[in-house]
């Protein structure tokens, strides 16, 4: 077998090399930052906003979306010392040990690059207002959970939150039973950041979470910082976590309703919501992120997915793993490199590195279509694919409101499914800065659901 070296086409990199290769950026949507990173001889980046979400869309069909970049980055000369720069700026040492582990061996200096002026770029977990200083952030801290993550021996202030050795998780969760929970085992399935095991903790029960990837502990941290500033009715309750043991892992009150994604779709039989509960999930979701921009944290990975229903169907948003304080104005933005979050939900600002509250809105608009139709966000069968993109069919009349709404409900009226719908169509604006704030969307969501009663919510 030939070697690897820097001049090897990417194209020329053997089934095996590209496999390993997706095994580290697949988790997390890593091989985002390896497509924005991509640049034409001209300079121009070689991939759009559509090469994303085509890229992201394979995922449905089982296949690796690092796979299908290299295929398709493969096809132009591009070299494996091109794909290696990109790995090394992102840091991403272990994707760069399967190509050139010479590279990784030998000590890198330190190759600041020029960033323009008024705008402060961050390639990992923290953040600063744009325009702000490095030593006008030290003077106006941010919230804890916006500060570099600590080591796992630092996390002091655990009032409030136990504090578990991984035996005793292992007690537990029966050793983390790999079976499902409904033939009697633990596993409830996977989590944004790891699989997700159910337990009981004094007679209370729970759901654990673990980070197994080493890359994931910027996100462990970033968790339960988040989860400790944080609390509020519609944000999911973290009740501890565990440090001693490989993987690290978070404890959360159990939701026995699983996640609005599932519902939306009647996941293992589960009876479809009617409309009036999913009025009150939209509030209910619209206050915990409300919630979050009044405290100056924005999401970034708002989705039905991360939204929990707990025994009383009370919304709870999750995964907070990539959550930043922005400034303490809530229309503030700052950028980084790193692209994270769930494409079929993406603004464009956010594809482009901005964190913003502006993009959790329009994050949320996506859900209320979710709601409003029952679809998912996403369907490789489905034309168009992707569910914010009917938006514009319902805006150009191809298709009726009153055919969009999902017909497993059957108390929906038309003037409330109009406004929301229309609420939706606002928070989906492209120019961010026409987006309503938290607050409007939270007033119409409330005008929405002020004339249900009791009575007319049944059992789901």
């Amino acid at each position: 077998m030939n070697p690897i070296t820097s001049s090897t086409f990417i194209r020329n990199l053997n089934y095996g090399v590209r496999r390993k290769l997706s095994d580290f950026l697949d988790p997390q949507d890593t091989w985002k930052e390896i497509l924005v990173s991509i640049h034409k001889p001209s300079g121009e980046p070689r991939y759009s906003q559509q090469h994303l979400r085509r890229f992201e869309a394979v995922v449905l069909q089982g296949r690796s979306p690092t796979m299908e970049l290299l295929n398709d980055w493969g096809t132009s000369n591009s070299t494996v010392g091109e794909l290696v720069g990109i790995l090394m700026s992102h840091r991403l040492l272990a994707a760069t040990n399967i190509l050139l582990p010479d590279v990784v061996k030998s000590p890198q200096p330190a190759m600041p690059q020029p960033t323009p002026p008024e705008m402060v770029v961050y390639s990992d977990a923290s953040t600063r207002p744009l325009g702000r200083t490095e030593a006008q952030t030290e003077e106006q801290p941010l919230p804890d959970s916006s500060s570099e993550p600590q080591e796992h021996k630092d996390h002091k202030a655990t009032a409030g939150f136990l504090r578990l050795s991984f035996d005793e998780l292992k007690k537990i969760t029966g050793n983390f039973d790999e079976r499902p929970v409904n033939e009697g085992g633990s596993r409830l399935g996977e989590g944004g950041f790891g699989t997700v095991y159910y337990g009981h903790v004094n007679g209370r029960p729970v759901a654990t979470e673990d980070f197994s990837l080493e890359e994931l502990s910027v996100q462990f941290n970033q968790e339960i910082q988040t989860l400790m500033v944080l609390k509020h009715e519609n944000l999911v309750d973290m009740v501890g976590f565990s440090l001693d043991g490989h993987p690290p892992c978070l404890l959360y009150a159990y939701m026995s309703n699983g996640s609005l994604l599932d519902r939306l779709a009647c996941s293992e039989g589960s009876p479809p919501l009617c409309w009036h509960r999913r009025c009150l999930v939209a509030l209910g979701t619209a206050r915990g992120l409300d919630y979050l921009h009044r405290n100056n944290h924005v999401h970034r990975d708002v989705k039905s997915g991360n939204i929990l229903l707990d025994e009383l169907l009370v919304p709870k948003i999750s995964d907070f793993g990539l959550t930043r304080a922005s400034a303490t104005r809530s229309s503030s933005t700052v950028m980084t490199e790193r692209i994270m979050g769930t494409t079929a939900y993406m603004a464009k600002e956010a594809l482009r590195g901005e964190i913003t509250p502006k993009s959790d809105i329009y994050s949320f608009g996506v859900v209320l279509l979710e709601i409003l139709s029952g679809l998912p966000p996403v369907d490789e069968n489905r034309d168009p694919k992707f569910l914010m993109e009917i938006k514009d069919e319902i805006d150009e009349e191809e298709v009726v409101l009153e055919d969009f709404v999902d017909m497993k409900m059957t108390d929906w009226d038309f003037p409330t499914v109009e406004k929301t719908y229309a609420l939706a169509s606002d928070c989906l604006n492209d120019k961010k800065n026409k987006r309503p704030p938290m607050e409007e969307v939270l007033s119409v969501l409330q005008d929405v659901v002020k004339g249900i009663s009791l009575e007319d919510l049944g059992p789901t």
